[in-house]
């Protein structure tokens, strides 16, 4: 094998039979996986990569031409665009038409034309209302808010529900346009009335909401100013602008299809700890109905977790979290990210503080939000969440970034809680104090009293990042592989990323991870 796309399609070889052709990559845990580098590589293999849920609030991360490159809309197939890859940001996505025509931008400025893109008519438009509503909300919500980036894709997509929602196709008419949106103003403007001026107007002259070319000087928002820019940028963006749902339907059985998940499955509105989640559902399921795809029409889904650690972005529960509630707080402080660079620049992974040996994991993986740049809190893998993740979601498993650990003493896994709070009623079944739960629960009030209960393992000192086999891999690491998948009986161990880049990638067969002896 010459190099990792002569592997890839070796190996999805060995899952594919004739006819099969849709393939989904989604994250079971917070998000923040990895995802990118997979899309990428698997965009070899496909025709056809979709972005299917959600909207600029995820930040995916990419390495092209040895530059490292962000995108939070556009999938990232998008770098193989001029090898005539088509992708698509399908109807159950929110699109903030700047962030948008500046990816489009930025990418034709880098080589990269995207004369393939396709954009859903259907697809949901982030107003300024929008961003304004998401927050003022989280201001006012204090110490309770749920931590979202700001970015207003829940209140668009709660416009949606409630029917007050403008498609991209909305864009291409501009007398229906502006009749929608002069009814939305309206509405808007009445519930503004109930916040503060001051914290309205220092929101909107924030340079996301054009510097405060959207404010009206009377107070509440300028229609005009508003439906001239998005005019604008519909007329920009009309080339791209089609019928993904149609296009989709008809591409399948004749196109590789590579389906990209969007945040993780932990953060799904439908699946996800709520209310600590996004606002759309990021599972298998969510994202078949957001390319307007038949349900259970993928072929080999691909489901992604971080190598023996976690992170999570935001509030809300998170069990084996490093230096728990000291974390939460401090992650959630504003400007945190850049002091922790300077009060702990020399702090050791092997710190016997949870909370410091945390911030040394973050900092050595890199952790913090490609959208937002605030650190995500880390902690140990999680078995009973991740049983949750795969009673509805992919049970081919790629494990990512396990040359963070790499120095580490001693590596922990949560294999299952004990419950610690008072009799909980779950269903038909009382869970009492004291209680050994194996697969999680997500409604927050009950993670919030699981003790996790620890496996421990000793660590490795190799270095694997030039490591393309499986059996090179230290024993010690074996070791803790084969005890998770033989924990999580639904789940194999498909692909191993050992580093950034596509070619630090190890495929493995399953003789490989049950033929070894401890």
């Amino acid at each position: 094998m010459k190099n990792v796309s002569e592997k890839l399609n070796y190996s999805l070889g060995q899952y594919f039979s004739a006819g099969k052709r849709i393939m989904a990559v989604n994250c079971l845990q917070f998000g923040d996986t990895g995802k990118g580098k997979f899309v990428d590589i698997f965009a070899n293999w496909a025709d056809i990569i979709v972005r299917c849920t959600g909207g600029d609030n995820a930040g995916h991360t990419i390495i092209f031409n040895g530059e490292e490159m962000i995108f939070h809309l556009i999938p990232s197939g998008i770098v193989h665009d001029v090898n005539g890859k088509i992708n698509v940001i399908a109807s159950g996505t929110v699109i903030y038409p700047k962030t948008l025509i500046d990816e489009t931008t930025l990418l034709q400025s880098k080589g990269i034309p995207c004369k393939n893109l396709k954009v859903s008519k259907d697809a949901k438009v982030i107003m300024p209302y929008h961003i304004l509503f998401d927050r003022l909300s989280e201001a006012r919500a204090g110490s309770t808010k749920i931590g979202t980036t700001g970015k207003g894709i829940g209140p668009c997509y709660a416009d949606f529900i409630a029917r007050r929602g403008i498609s991209v196709n909305d864009l291409l008419n501009p007398d229906l346009f502006r009749r929608k949106l002069t009814k939305n103003i309206e509405y808007v403007n009445r519930l503004l009335q109930t916040y503060h001026p001051e914290s309205i107007d220092t929101i909107m002259l924030h340079e996301h909401l054009e510097n405060g070319e959207f404010s009206n000087k009377e107070g509440g928002l300028n229609i005009k100013a508003i439906a001239e820019k998005y005019l604008a940028y519909g007329r920009i963006l009309q080339p791209y602008i089609t019928n993904t749902d149609e296009f989709l339907q008809d591409s399948v059985d004749r196109y590789n299809i590579l389906l990209e998940g969007a945040q993780g499955y932990l953060l799904s509105v439908d699946y996800g700890t709520y209310p600590y989640v996004t606002s759309s559902d990021c599972s298998i399921q969510g994202l078949m109905k957001g390319a307007g795809l038949e349900m259970f029409s993928v072929d080999l889904p691909f489901g992604i977790i971080k190598g023996l650690y976690m992170s999570r972005v935001g509030s809300g529960p998170f069990p084996s979290e490093n230096g728990g509630e000291e974390s939460e707080i401090w992650c959630g402080t504003p400007g945190a990210g850049a002091d922790e660079k300077i009060i702990y620049a020399n702090c050791d992974i092997n710190h016997e503080n949870e909370f410091i040996q945390g911030i040394a994991i973050r900092r050595v993986g890199h952790e913090y939000g490609a959208t937002t740049g605030r650190p995500r809190r880390i902690g140990w893998l999680d078995l009973p969440l991740l049983r949750h993740s795969l009673r509805s979601e992919a049970n081919q498993i790629i494990m990512t970034k396990l040359d963070v650990l790499t120095g580490l003493k001693k590596i922990k896994i949560c294999s299952c809680y004990q419950y610690t709070g008072e009799d909980y009623v779950y269903g038909d079944k009382v869970i009492k104090f004291g209680d050994i739960i194996s697969t999680a629960i997500v409604d927050p009030y009950f993670l919030y009293y699981c003790k996790p209960i620890y496996e421990e393992f000793d660590g490795w000192d190799e270095d694997i990042r030039g490591v393309r086999k499986y059996a090179d891999l230290p024993q010690n690491l074996k070791n803790i592989l084969k005890f998770i998948f033989i924990e999580v009986e639904s789940a194999e161990l498909r692909i191993i990323s050992v580093g950034p880049g596509p070619e630090e990638t190890i495929f493995v067969g399953e003789e490989e991870l049950y033929g070894d002896e401890d």
